[in-house]
């Protein structure tokens, strides 16, 4: 099963499946919201629009691709890096943030070890049937302001112009503090993806298609259940980390053969 979410910016998601309409606790062109212990709104789940990427061109489209493909090409696994990559000629180009490929885990004790006092939990088995198969697990780097990025685009495009290459690059410091991950469990012949997000910042989701979905609570907590045209259905929440100002924002999604009130029972055991 593939991740249906992709990262665009460090808070922000594009969602590149479409949702099945479900039972309607939200009309379709209303924002659908969770929120941390604090009351703060730190998930929004928005339609798509264009201009979420403004001036998407197919040349701004192929840069970017490029730099993801130099990231992980000139970056460790857990280094990060400021590219600018010029465009034709060294006309005027973009900055892009890029990660290193993430470090995988085959087990879920090496995981475990690796992100101990987190806040994240992370189970041998769910439902004592779906069996850990393997995970990904990316650190992001420390977010730059608007006057940092603008500085940085300007000091690159110059390094670009007087090196006379495509692109120059930057390292950035990266903190193990925010990070985002993918674990998959199997079993019975279905498919279960975790994915975590540690951060201390809002996450917006832009569906390529308006949903409506259903919003829950479950031992008091707020979920946001969605069903897919796949028969795919996931469920996301907030968990609160004691003593922090970081949040775990958690998406669990599972094929249609694990039942509803399987995946809620898996999504509550994240709560404990």
């Amino acid at each position: 099963m593939n991740n249906r979410f992709a990262k665009y910016k460090v808070s922000t998601l594009v969602a590149l499946g479409s949702l099945l309409l479900t039972s309607s606790a939200f009309a379709a062109t209303h924002l659908i919201t969770l929120t941390n212990s604090k009351g703060d709104v730190v998930y929004e789940q928005k339609k798509y629009e264009d201009s979420v990427i403004p001036d998407n061109t197919k040349e701004k489209q192929l840069r970017s691709l490029k730099a993801y493909g130099l990231g992980q090409d000139l970056l460790q696994p857990d280094q990060a890096a400021a590219i600018y990559m010029a465009g034709e000629d060294n006309t005027e180009g973009e900055l892009h943030i890029v990660r290193g490929s993430g470090f995988q885990f085959t087990d879920a004790a090496s995981l475990r070890n690796e992100l101990k006092g987190s806040g994240v939990h992370t189970f041998d088995k769910l439902q004592n049937k779906y069996h850990f198969v393997g995970s990904s697990l990316i650190y992001n780097p420390d977010e730059l302001t608007d006057q940092e990025k603008a500085a940085l685009t300007d000091q690159l495009a110059q390094e670009a112009r007087d090196s006379n290459q495509e692109y120059a690059m930057k390292m950035l410091d990266v903190s193990k503090e925010d990070w985002s991950m993918i674990a998959t469990y199997q079993g019975e012949g279905q498919t279960i993806l975790v994915q975590p997000m540690r951060t201390d910042d809002k996450v917006i989701t832009h569906l390529a298609d308006e949903p409506s979905s259903e919003k829950m609570t479950v031992d008091g907590v707020e979920m946001l259940y969605s069903a897919y045209d796949s028969g795919n259905h996931g469920v996301r929440f907030i968990y609160n980390i004691p003593n922090s100002d970081f949040h775990i924002n958690y998406y669990i999604e599972a094929t249609k053969g694990v039942a509803k009130d399987d995946l809620l029972a898996i999504a509550k055991a994240y709560l404990q």
